[in-house]
């Protein structure tokens, strides 16, 4: 089976919620995009066609799929914020050691001298 012909699935298990056991996200197609945009649905739903108990397990996939995905990019922005830390962290060791190799070499030269 070739990779092209299969499709894009997240499946969520596990999830605090008590109606909805499993969720099964169906992504789109690869496509080359500049900026990741979300987009809103239209809040005015027609409230008689929908029965209030299908209205209620819909709201809370979306809920918790939504929660899933905003999970995700708090993780990916923590990790990028962890990275900008470790890498001023290791500039800083760095100078200090350069400094301190400075300094030692420095001291050794003037012992040797005298």
């Amino acid at each position: 089976m070739k990779q092209s012909n299969l499709k894009n699935m997240i499946v969520l298990k596990n999830l605090p919620s008590n109606i909805v056991e499993e969720a099964i996200v169906i992504l789109k197609t690869n496509k080359k995009i500049k900026q990741v945009e979300k987009i809103e649905k239209d809040k005015n739903i027609d409230k008689e066609k929908i029965n209030h108990k299908e209205n209620y397990i819909v709201k809370e996939a979306e809920m918790l799929v939504s929660n899933y995905f905003s999970k995700l990019e708090e993780k990916k922005e923590l990790k990028i914020i962890n990275n900008k830390k470790k890498n001023k962290k290791y500039i800083r060791l760095r100078n200090y050691a350069f400094i301190t190799s400075l300094i030692i070499f420095v001291e050794s030269v003037i012992l040797v001298i005298r």
